[in-house]
């Protein structure tokens, strides 16, 4: 949004220029002038075979630049003035521009450290870099990646859900003891978890080995399989017993109350699918699967966190680069607003020199007037060496306009070493 710059706010003040103009046209009026070439002209002035002026030519040439000087240190006062006035805006401009830059520079800089500090990569290195050693390690060591047959999320999916299964299977065997309902649950709950807790040990056990079978494992893995065996077995011949002797109670014939110990290989079979599955979802080395899990997850961490830090250093690119351009396109409407400063001293010169001119063109007038008489009035002369004398003088406004561009021309070059 540009400011209205007008042309009379930096005008000097026209009517005391006025009033100059007129006392002059009126203190050297076309008549006076013709009474002072004709008295002149009787007394002999000035000289035929001189080339010096009269003296009344002298004092018309003496007022007219007294009056060109006064208007040019009137429209020297203005225009400095307007010049200061530039000079201020073209400085206040720059030096806005500057700074906005630099604290544009400044905020990228720390948003940009910041950036690098808050997503923890230096310790994400630090912990991808010893999960990495310890897996490199193990690879070394066997010359192969972990195998596993069943993959991970598979295998807590067939975990759980044998979890869930076995927990009302179990709940009846502990109501027979008159449990309240709490503990049924309860003790459904520990029984179901451990079915699959177990399993998960026996098939680690069973398929920690390298090459030659583990016996210390075989036998701990045999251990726990005949110790939940067993517990499942008691569980269900109490079952039977239960249903046998209430199966009048309950509607049950003796076929069904001799099938319900199937339950117990059901439950057997579970037990072993768990085992078999907790077998093909590990490794044979110890550790070896989880330093390629821990691997890969700290590698995933600082994909994910690179990711987040590439995106927010775009964004905080795309910040700058939007804010640059906006200061920079505030500048280029700041240098608008100075170069219609500049149109408007150039317009306020060329109306303090037009004026300087009709000063000069006054005095010619003038002296056209009184040599055209004075030599009207000689007898028989017709030509006097003093009218081809110049009289003009010079204009002293020019040289505001050389001010200013001499002015501009050094505030580019130190732009340019800047």
């Amino acid at each position: 949004m540009f400011r209205k710059w007008k042309k009379s706010a930096f005008l000097p003040d026209m009517r005391v220029l006025r009033r100059l103009f007129d006392d002059h046209r009126r203190e050297f009026s076309d008549q006076k002038i013709r009474d002072h070439a004709k008295a002149d002209a009787e007394s002999g002035l000035p000289l035929p075979d001189s080339h010096e002026p009269s003296p009344f030519e002298l004092q018309l040439q003496h007022a007219a630049s007294t009056l060109a000087s006064k208007v040019a240190s009137t429209f020297k006062s203005s225009l400095e003035l307007l010049d200061a006035k530039i000079k201020a805006e073209e400085e206040l401009l720059h030096r806005k521009h500057k700074d906005a830059l630099a604290a544009i520079e400044a905020n990228y800089s720390v948003e940009t450290d910041a950036c690098e500090n808050s997503f923890g990569l230096s310790e994400a290195h630090r912990a991808y870099s010893v999960a990495e050693q310890r897996f490199n390690q193990q690879y070394e060591r066997f010359g192969r990646a972990p195998v596993v047959y069943v993959p991970h999320w598979l295998y807590l999916v067939f975990a759980f859900l044998i979890f869930v299964g076995e927990i009302p299977l179990n709940a009846l065997v502990f109501q027979i003891f008159g449990e309240n309902q709490v503990m049924t649950w309860i003790m459904a709950f520990i029984i179901g978890l451990s079915v699959p807790l177990v399993a998960h040990f026996i098939g680690i056990k069973l398929r920690e080995h390298e090459g030659t079978v583990s016996w210390p494992n075989a036998l701990k893995a045999l251990a726990a399989f005949a110790v939940v065996t067993i517990a499942l077995y008691g569980l269900s011949v109490m079952r039977q017993t239960y249903l046998g002797e209430f199966k009048e109670d309950l509607g049950l014939t003796d076929t069904l109350v001799e099938s319900s110990f199937l339950f117990f290989w059901l439950n057997l079979a579970v037990f072993s699918a768990a085992i078999v599955v907790s077998y093909l979802a590990h490794d044979t080395v110890p550790g070896f699967q989880e330093a390629e899990h821990l691997h890969s997850k700290n590698r995933k961490k600082i994909e994910a966190a690179e990711r987040r830090r590439v995106q927010t250093l775009v964004r905080l690119g795309q910040k700058k680069i939007a804010e640059t351009h906006r200061a920079n396109r505030d500048f280029q409407d700041g240098l608008v607003e100075v170069i219609l400063l500049k149109g408007m001293y150039d317009q306020v010169l060329k109306e303090g020199e037009e004026l300087e001119r009709q000063c000069l063109h006054r005095l010619q007038q003038n002296l056209a007037v009184y040599r055209h008489e004075n030599l009207r009035y000689r007898n028989g002369e017709t030509t006097i060496q003093s009218i081809s004398a110049n009289l003009d003088f010079p204009l002293k406004l020019e040289k505001m306009k050389e001010k200013l561009i001499n002015d501009s021309q050094s505030e580019v070059s130190h732009d340019n070493r800047v």
